[in-house]
């Protein structure tokens, strides 16, 4: 039977099957472009990269998820992140969750800051993961940041706040700049 446009009898089980085989052959042709995923790149980062940037304090965490302490996970879309340097860590994170005060006008995230004078503590257990843990010195909404990193460039963020409930973040950990 020909499949015309002008023709009364569609062959709709012909159609049927054509509609997942064309599906997967776009799916297919979507994650074989490169940069499909900048978050499977940043992951295949070698574990050497990773353990060199964390033994200097030279890395960057991108935020791929929001988990706020009694609400519902949400997916982050925008280019959230938390920069360590040695003197300097910069945050620019989004925050979802409940303000037991809040300042009179602020229109920022109260995760959008940058800190110079903190408490830095780092320990490696023996199976490849990391644990630093950030405390903010001139900043006293945040009361420490602790931070989850896994050889394989996996990361987990956790957000203890002075006047509002806590949030976490998953995400990857990349290299930092030179």
């Amino acid at each position: 039977m020909v499949l015309s446009p002008g023709s009364k009898h569609y062959d709709m089980k012909n159609l049927f099957h054509l509609l997942p085989s064309a599906l997967l052959v776009a799916v297919c042709f979507i994650c074989v472009q490169p940069g499909c995923s900048p978050a499977k790149q940043a992951i295949s980062a070698s574990s050497e990269a990773i353990s060199q940037a964390l033994d200097t304090d030279n890395w960057i965490f991108t935020a791929n998820q929001a988990l706020p302490l009694g609400g519902r996970s949400r997916n982050l879309t925008g280019t959230y992140k938390v920069v360590c340097r040695k003197d300097t860590i910069l945050f620019y994170l989004p925050y979802f969750g409940r303000a037991y005060t809040a300042p009179i006008g602020e229109t920022t995230s109260p995760l959008d800051f940058k800190t110079t004078d903190f408490d830095f503590k780092k320990n490696k257990d023996g199976k490849g993961k990391w644990n630093i843990t950030v405390i903010p010195k001139d900043y006293r909404e945040v009361q420490s940041c602790d931070f989850t990193f896994f050889e394989n460039g996996s990361a987990q963020l956790n957000v203890q706040m002075a006047n509002r409930s806590s949030i976490s973040f998953s995400g990857f950990l990349q290299p930092g700049l030179q």
